[in-house]
């Protein structure tokens, strides 16, 4: 290789001679040769490195030695060739230089001026929609692909076959029905599935997705073979080779689910730990989980130079796997649509069969055809596209509302947004299946029919769920425990017996409770802490909270009654009404 780096490789002042590199210097009008180096480094490519916020430089160095030894190409990041500590670094002692001032800048001012043929490049470190040029290109790791991709770890899953044949699309209609899983199941599953590439021109649209997904059921109901199944519409994953999981901490995520923008993600396995305290973080990462996609934030930075960084909110969509409902905020936990799973649900058989396609990279190829589809089909007038994409959000999520206050009293704002979101997703995949010819149009209709009862059945079950875990039903179930266990006692009303004792919190009769509620509530928080958990609520917002719910009763102004407890004693307690507390479970018993 020595023939090539001669005289010819470089920009005046530098040369090569003897396998090394010399500048040329004028001094008093005498032309000398300096060397640099005793050997002649080149560029052979300068990288762009583009992560969606962010575009970064980095080089691509080769060198051959005097001694006629090829180095190491080694790649040097903008910074590293601003101080060129990377000489030695890199390629130790082959790597010496002339000790003479300012030889570093030389050198590196040698190898930028290169004029051999020098490589340029880009490569993404996010997945996803771009407009690259006049026209949207789906970033994606793929043989097939122009664009270099590069994701980090678990993350270099995510990648593409070809586009599908016709014939593999079967295997995409056959999920519709009742087979591998049940429909209740399956379907919201494909909903959130074929929505993820739609994400970035809802985003466009102001109606982005802001929900996540959660597979709840006990342990063996094969949750993660579910999960994984699903994001091997974008790569090929197996239930132990998921992207995520809870035991990462919360910034990786974060990084993680901005690189994995317009495509399916999973964080598994939110499980009971088992030793005391142990949940507390995995149920912090369930509260960040929930923000972070609920409301598409990102963590605000600062670089070294205290400048403030570009946020990298969550870009695409994501399941979690639990064995139970996180146990988090009511609003957190209103940015979670629950599906339940149950340990008969999987036919084992055809889940082995599609695990085999997944692995063969057949249903990557069929999400790879639905987006060549979306392309084809829709971005040829990016404008209409969006502008249909928020005519039909706000048309469904008017629906809905509708539909579910006709079927319960009240529910969280968000609940019609998720629902709207999933109507579009299912809606684009029966048209992507209507347009292959493998659906009609009355499938079309049959299956929008069903899979809008699945949603809003499962959602008003889940609005319950939600519903009592705010601070006024979490108050009500602590205190429960605590009556149950005699931890916490009450006197029947008109009883004086030891008021003093330990764990009296008020009186009772057969309809109220007549809390002393400081009392009360300095108990149930001293429980939540035991059980890991937080109950950061002050004494006067849960009373609010309480009358809001209608679980106090209140007369007049004030959230407190006087009433009278003994014969010759008054008190100001909080009167709850027993059966707005504890609706059809049983009242405990407790009186002295």
């Amino acid at each position: 290789m020595t023939e090539n780096y001669d005289n010819n490789i470089y920009n005046e002042p530098y040369c090569v001679k003897d396998g090394c590199l010399y500048e040329t210097v004028e001094r008093k009008g005498k032309v000398t040769m300096v060397r640099l180096c005793d050997y002649v480094p080149v560029l052979k490519s300068e990288i762009t490195f583009d992560d969606g916020a962010e575009q970064r430089k980095a080089f691509e160095v080769g060198a051959i030695h005097s001694n006629g030894t090829t180095m190491q190409t080694v790649t040097v990041t903008a910074d590293e060739m601003s101080s060129m500590k990377w000489l030695i670094e890199k390629w130790g002692s082959l790597g010496s230089y002339s000790p003479a001032n300012n030889t570093l800048g030389k050198i590196r001012h040698a190898i930028m001026s290169t004029k051999a043929d020098v490589e340029f490049r880009t490569v993404y470190s996010q997945t996803g929609w771009r407009q690259i040029g006049e026209q949207y290109e789906f970033l994606m790791s793929s043989a097939d692909s122009q664009f270099t991709v590069e994701l980090q770890g678990k993350l270099n899953a995510y990648h593409w076959s070809t586009s599908a044949s016709a014939d593999k699309l079967f295997y995409l209609t056959a999920l519709l029905e009742n087979g591998l899983l049940p429909q209740r199941v399956m379907l919201p599953l494909l909903a959130v599935t074929f929505l993820s590439p739609l994400e970035h021109f809802l985003k466009a649209a102001s109606c982005e997705p802001k929900f996540i997904t959660a597979l709840v059921g006990k342990t063996g109901t094969r949750k993660s073979t579910t999960a994984a199944l699903m994001c091997s519409f974008f790569g090929n994953f197996t239930a132990s080779t998921l992207p995520m999981s809870f035991h990462d901490t919360a910034n990786s995520i974060l990084s993680n689910i901005y690189s994995l923008k317009d495509v399916l993600t999973c964080v598994d396995d939110l499980h009971p730990n088992g030793v005391y305290g142990g949940d507390s973080e995995m149920k912090s990462t369930a509260q960040n989980l929930a923000r972070f996609y609920g409301d598409r934030i990102g963590r605000a930075r600062l670089n070294s130079k205290i400048e403030l960084q570009p946020s990298r909110p969550p870009m695409g969509m994501c399941f979690v796997t639990a064995e139970y409902v996180p146990e988090i905020s009511q609003s957190g936990l209103a940015r979670y649509f629950i599906v339940e799973m149950k340990s008969d649900d999987i036919e084992l058989a055809l889940m082995t069969e599609y695990q085999q396609l997944a692995a063969d990279g057949v249903l990557a190829s069929i999400m790879h055809s639905y987006v060549d589809w979306l392309r084809e089909t829709y971005l040829c007038d990016e404008n209409t596209f969006v502008q249909g994409l928020s005519d039909t959000f706000k048309k469904y999520r008017t629906e809905v509302t509708a539909e579910l206050s006709a079927r319960c009293e009240n529910f969280h704002t968000r609940v019609p947004d998720t629902l709207a979101h999933l109507m579009i997703g299912f809606d684009f995949l029966l048209a992507f299946l209507s347009a292959k010819v493998e659906i009609g149009v009355q499938d079309m209709e049959n299956y929008k029919s069903s899979f809008r009862n699945i949603i809003v059945t499962s959602s008003v079950r889940n609005n319950s769920i939600v519903e009592n875990e705010n601070y006024s039903y979490q108050f009500c179930d602590k205190l429960k425990s605590l009556l149950d266990s005699g931890r916490c006692s009450v006197n029947f009303i008109g009883n004086d017996c030891d008021m003093n004792r330990k764990g009296f919190i008020g009186f009772e009769d057969d309809n109220y409770y007549y809390l002393i509620m400081n009392a009360a509530l300095s108990e149930v928080v001293k429980l939540s802490k035991e059980m890991g958990e937080s109950f950061s609520i002050g004494k006067n917002s849960l009373i609010q909270q309480l009358v809001d719910d209608g679980i106090m009763v209140v007369k007049g102004k004030r959230n407190t009654t006087t009433v009278r407890v003994t014969d010759d004693r008054q008190m100001s307690v909080a009167v709850l009404d027993k059966s707005k507390m504890f609706g059809d479970t049983e009242v405990p018993e407790i009186g002295q």
